[in-house]
């Protein structure tokens, strides 16, 4: 007899083969370790829901798979931990920092159980505001190089300002200035193949993390192609160095029609904390290319060019702790007078909501700025379902609407203030490898806080009214997005 693939027992075959792939991936949903309860609810909804396309998503990208990516990193770290030694960076980092207040010295506790790097003394910083000034900055100190220049954003476009970037750098390969650069794979994923040939020619290295090309082995290795390197790390010679959330592009220049003006923040770095971002960049580069440069070029003598006490804290799927996200929460815990936060991306997690939350009510000046208009509908559509809670709280906060904002800053009271690449969402918490530098000083928590307030005159408040005058259609949408935010 044969079989048609309309046979009633073929069709009851992969009916039977459609729910056990179901009930396997609801049961791997279920079993999976490191998932929040609502990640696992989001999961299931969207399976049961959407049954053959969520089960693909999933085997695609739900499973955390974060040991094979761990092993990987911790053998990189390991064997970068030997260098360091060598050249006892953590022990000249420590110095110091044990004549700070109570509560930065939890802080520092806190830093020095979760980040890789301790926090140091003796830093001055400068908040750089938007692409202009920090362009600049950055390309002022490669110029001045004397050793090695280190480059690590995850988008560099191939237009005028990537290839302004990469004419520079190549000049100064061909100077015989040692220049690394290292991208993400689908955040510079426009870049074409023979982007670096210049800087390979003048005898600098480029490289890329988990490119497009290598999805498929990332595949079979059971490895999410999803861990992107979201940091943005710029060192000079060990002594200067760059972080925040502008990467390389016109869009960032306020050159792009479709997006408008572009307000971002960058900080520069001069001391001992400059070492903690050599070390993120190396580990990186170790990871990325099995390469572990060294050279007590790398590790220079750092004496003091300030005052600030700055702890660099990188986070990524590769650790035991949600790192940014649990500095950050442990930060608001602790604020006195004032939380005010601007974010591109705000989908919080159970704590920082909670965190934010008891702020407001014992009555710290929470407010959190946002852009009005966002590159992502459902990212603004589950934004918008954290509104109302936090509104009632006392939480009050404010769209942009001259363009988009894009910076990742907090300052809390005149303590600590922090500048970096993660964005307040599950994504930036829990998926990308992220970098953000948290520092201790009046005089950078006061400029941040003066343009905060800047900023604050190119927005709107959203006031209670807000989810009165919202329909009961927008309304079932944003409850949706939101039930499907622990997936963003």
């Amino acid at each position: 007899m044969s079989l048609g693939i309309d046979s009633p027992l073929v069709i009851i075959g992969l009916e039977i083969l459609a729910v056990l792939l179901h009930v396997t991936v609801i049961a791997a949903v279920l079993l999976a370790r490191r998932r929040e309860p609502s990640a696992t609810l989001a999961w299931i909804l969207f399976i049961v829901v959407a049954p053959f396309l969520g089960a693909g998503l999933y085997l695609l990208l739900g499973r955390t798979r974060m040991r094979r990516a761990a092993r990987r990193s911790n053998r990189a770290e390991a064997r970068l931990r030997a260098l360091l030694s060598r050249y006892d960076v953590r022990g000249r980092l420590e110095r110091g920092t044990g004549v700070v207040d109570a509560r930065t010295r939890a802080m520092i506790r806190l830093g020095g159980a979760l980040a890789s790097t301790p926090a140091s003394l003796g830093n001055a910083t400068q908040a750089l505001v938007d692409a202009a000034t920090t362009y600049r900055e950055i390309a002022d100190a490669i110029r001045q190089a004397q050793h090695h220049i280190h480059v690590e954003f995850y988008i560099i476009q191939p237009d005028a300002v990537g290839t302004g970037l990469r004419d520079l750098l190549a000049e100064r390969a061909a100077a015989g200035i040692e220049v690394r650069v290292l991208c993400d794979g689908i955040g510079s994923m426009s870049l074409p193949a023979d982007f670096w040939a210049p800087l390979r020619a003048a005898g600098g290295r480029a490289a890329t993390f988990a490119p497009l090309s290598k999805l498929i082995p990332h595949f079979r290795r059971r490895d999410r192609f999803d861990f992107r390197n979201h940091r943005k790390i710029v060192v000079v010679d060990g002594h200067i160095g760059f972080t925040g959330g502008i990467n390389v592009g016109k869009e960032y220049l306020g050159l792009d029609p479709a997006i408008g003006k572009w307000r971002d923040t960058h900080i520069r770095i001069a001391g001992p904390a400059v070492l903690s971002l050599q070390q993120t960049f190396l580990q990186d580069w170790l990871l990325t290319t099995g390469q572990a440069p060294d050279d007590e070029h790398y590790f220079p003598a750092c004496p003091p060019a300030g005052e600030c006490l700055v702890q660099v804290i990188d986070s990524g799927p590769d650790q035991a702790w949600a790192s940014v996200e649990l500095y950050y929460a442990q930060a608001i815990a602790l604020a006195c007078e004032r939380v005010w936060i601007t974010n591109p991306y705000f989908v919080p997690s159970q704590l920082i909501e909670a965190a934010l939350t008891v702020a407001a009510l014992r009555g710290v000046d929470v407010r959190i700025l946002l852009p009005k208009k966002s590159d992502s509908r459902l990212v603004t559509w589950a934004s918008h379902s954290y509104y109302a809670p936090l509104l009632h709280a006392g939480v009050r906060i404010f769209e942009y609407a001259r363009g988009f904002v894009h910076a990742k800053t907090m300052v809390v009271d005149e303590w600590v203030a922090t500048i970096g690449s993660a964005n307040m969402d599950m994504r930036s918490f829990k998926l990308n490898f992220e970098l953000n530098a948290f520092v201790f000083g009046q005089r950078l928590c006061r400029d941040v806080a003066r343009q905060f307030a800047l900023d604050l005159e190119a927005a709107t408040e959203v006031t209670g009214e807000w989810e009165k005058r919202m329909g009961l259609g927008r309304r079932l949408v944003r409850g949706v997005a939101r039930l499907l935010s622990p997936l963003l």
